[in-house]
């Protein structure tokens, strides 16, 4: 079973969107507590961790706002522009169930 040329489905997408985000949220933390320990100059890693943030948080929210959509009228799934914590079980625009 090859799955490479599937698309990905909304479930998958707001999983990786997850991961992306709230690691990067925790890199951003770490970067933060690294700093905070610090005496008098900014570490490098503490600046490495902080850009790998920033990335992550950046990739996550860019990714929910081009996947996380409709698979059958293409509406966006964000609520509000928020990323959701989960999905519903029907489109609020169409009202076809996303599978």
């Amino acid at each position: 079973m090859d799955n490479a040329n599937e698309p990905m489905s909304c479930h998958q997408a707001l999983k990786i969107v997850h991961g992306l985000f709230y690691g990067g949220l925790g890199l951003l933390l770490l970067a933060w507590a690294v700093l905070s320990l610090s005496k008098k100059t900014v570490p490098v890693p503490a600046v490495v961790l902080c850009i790998l943030g920033i990335v992550g948080v950046v990739s996550g929210i860019v990714l929910a706002y081009a996947r996380l959509r409709c698979p059958h009228c293409g509406a966006s799934l964000m609520l509000g522009g928020r990323i959701p914590s989960s999905l519903p079980n029907f489109c609020p625009d169409c009202g076809k169930p996303l599978e």
